[in-house]
């Protein structure tokens, strides 16, 4: 028990400084946007190029990586928008943004920090491999689920999946995986001063990016649909967990990659979600709320999964 205690506290402590920083004042609002965008655009990337560049894969096989957590993530969706759409009766759009913030986790600020801590360099490839297709995944899910609420035909459903394709290329996380990628297939791992320089980068990135977050949480709560939040908050850290180490016991996946898996499932929802909550006009209140009830409850629900995963 304090393991996990030890484990995932500072994580959460890290968080809860910039949400202080913000609270007293002491940074400003544009502070916390500065340090999302570096830790966005600069320390994460460098961070997944680093571990693609130079991890030993070993056993680990990213299919079934990919296996075992995807399919278990697709039935967190679904149940997720059910309840919403069913239980609360949601819209048909909020309720695929519900189902969203039931599957889409936080890895890049939370679940690469928080599987490092626990699980070392194991678990920075594991969550490495899971977030190379995470993005691409979801968004287009989001996209293709949306233009069937909306009652759009398949040609623009088509057309709305290769503006979400275009936009990946710009994005700077993938851009640090494929190039990360290209360079390993070549052969080529920098070194020296370029190495060195990358590696200090790499290394700011956790710390900065749980401040920024932090601070983001800073004024954000409820305001409104906490039944449904709270719900869909029980779908993402508790439910998802489940479903993937149900589908590591079917699989049985090389034992290395369990419990990275199952602790990356149950981290809080992701920003994403908000970010796409504005861009379609619908369920920001609601996605406000998952995302702060999910990194606020996050930090009990993750030290419970990981005492759960000690004896294995």
């Amino acid at each position: 028990m304090s393991f996990a205690f030890e484990t995932v506290l500072p994580i959460f402590l890290l968080i809860a400084v910039g949400w202080t920083l913000a609270a007293t004042g002491l940074l400003a609002h544009t502070v916390g946007e500065g340090l999302a965008a570096f830790a966005a655009t600069v320390g994460i990337p460098l961070l997944l190029f680093e571990t693609v560049v130079y991890a030993d894969l070993g056993a680990t096989s990213p299919w079934m990586v990919w296996l075992c957590y995807f399919p278990a993530a697709g039935c967190a969706w679904a149940l997720g928008q059910t309840l919403a759409r069913r239980v609360f009766g949601l819209d048909r759009r909020t309720a695929v943004l519900a189902g969203m913030g039931a599957t889409f986790a936080n890895i890049a600020f939370v679940g690469l920090p928080l599987l490092h801590r626990a699980f070392g360099e194991q678990g920075v490839l594991v969550a490495t491999v899971v977030v190379s297709v995470h993005l691409p995944i979801w968004m287009t899910t989001l996209t293709l689920a949306m233009m069937r609420a909306e009652g759009g035909g398949g040609g623009s459903a088509i057309e709305a999946t290769l503006r979400v394709i275009g936009a990946l290329r710009r994005n700077p996380i993938i851009i640090g995986l494929g190039s990360g990628i290209v360079l390993r297939f070549v052969g080529y791992r920098p070194s020296g001063i370029p190495a060195h320089t990358i590696h200090t980068l790499a290394g700011v990135a956790s710390p900065v990016a749980l401040v920024s977050l932090g601070m983001a949480m800073y004024g954000q709560n409820f305001r409104g649909d906490a039944p449904a939040a709270l719900a869909i908050s029980a779908v993402k850290l508790v439910a998802l967990p489940a479903f993937v180490a149900i589908a590591c016991r079917i699989l049985d996946p090389d034992p290395a990659v369990v419990g990275p898996l199952v602790m990356l499932a149950g981290v809080p929802t992701g920003i994403n979600v908000f970010l796409a909550a504005g861009q379609y006009g619908v369920g920001l209140r609601l996605a406000s709320s998952v995302v702060t009830a999910t990194t606020a409850l996050g930090a009990v629900t993750s030290m419970l999964w990981l005492i759960w995963l000690a004896p294995h």
